[in-house]
């Protein structure tokens, strides 16, 4: 029980205290006559939270339905539960207030709440689209792979990357570097990059766009690249390759 209820989304909860205090202080509607602040939020709150709870039955309903931009839906929904809502809010009055109504007075009550009800509606709207918004960069942002560092001075987009002793030399489709870097390191960092490639060869690393072909003379297998250069592969890599299906 206690899991289930760390569970529940507190924003709106927290939105409808907000809105029962605020409502509790200017005291709309004539509720003025609760003099003690603290019933008239205890009456505000219980109208908010039943609000909140029939407005996510009928959104649960409508929503799968309609098929327009949830602007609308959730508008509609905030239409259709006025209509219970007001139902609650003259019964709550004439028990305990002992209030009676006519016709046209709950047609102006109705009219009233469904001005309120939608303008709440559509300031929750903005914030709460807000908030996604802001939380989509962000995660964009963060879950962007990393560039390998050491192509941090490097233009031109990665064909492959070979080892000459102690040093890599990086050849894109610009440029022909050679820096002092270990080939091991240089392919962990790819590997949590988004550049797609493989080892060919104890000496070679290839990105996937670069490849053009796959040639075979005989027992011996190759690359050709889209720059024109061939690589080969070491038998040890050849199956590997073939079931990402680089080759």
């Amino acid at each position: 029980m206690f899991k289930k209820l760390k569970n529940i989304n507190r924003f709106p909860i927290i939105i409808i205290i907000m809105l029962g205090l605020i409502l509790a202080q200017i005291a709309p509607y004539n509720t003025g006559i609760i003099e003690n602040f603290a019933w008239r939020f205890a009456y505000w709150w219980a109208i908010g939270m039943c609000s909140w709870y029939v407005w996510g039955m009928l959104d649960n309903i409508l929503k799968p339905v309609l098929k327009l931009p949830y602007i609308f839906v959730g508008s509609l929904v905030t239409i259709g539960m006025t209509l219970p809502l007001t139902a609650l809010i003259i019964f709550i009055n004439i028990v305990f207030f002992q209030e009676t109504n006519s016709a046209a007075s709950i047609g102006v009550f109705w009219l009233r709440l469904l001005v309120t009800s939608q303008t709440i509606y559509f300031l929750v709207y903005l914030v709460v689209a807000n908030i996604f918004k802001t939380r989509l960069k962000q995660s964009a942002t963060t879950s962007k792979p990393p560039r390998p560092h050491f192509l941090a001075n490097i233009s031109g987009d990665l064909l492959y990357i070979t080892s000459e002793d102690h040093y890599i030399r990086i050849h894109t489709s610009s440029e022909n570097k050679l820096i002092l870097y270990k080939l091991n390191d240089a392919i962990k960092q790819l590997k949590m990059s988004d550049i797609e490639g493989m080892s060919i060869h104890r000496s070679h690393w290839v990105a996937k766009s670069a490849i053009k072909a796959h040639v075979k003379n005989g027992r011996k297998n190759a690359l050709e690249l889209i720059n024109g250069d061939q690589l080969p592969i070491s038998a040890t890599y050849l199956k590997p390759l073939k079931q990402a299906e680089y080759i």
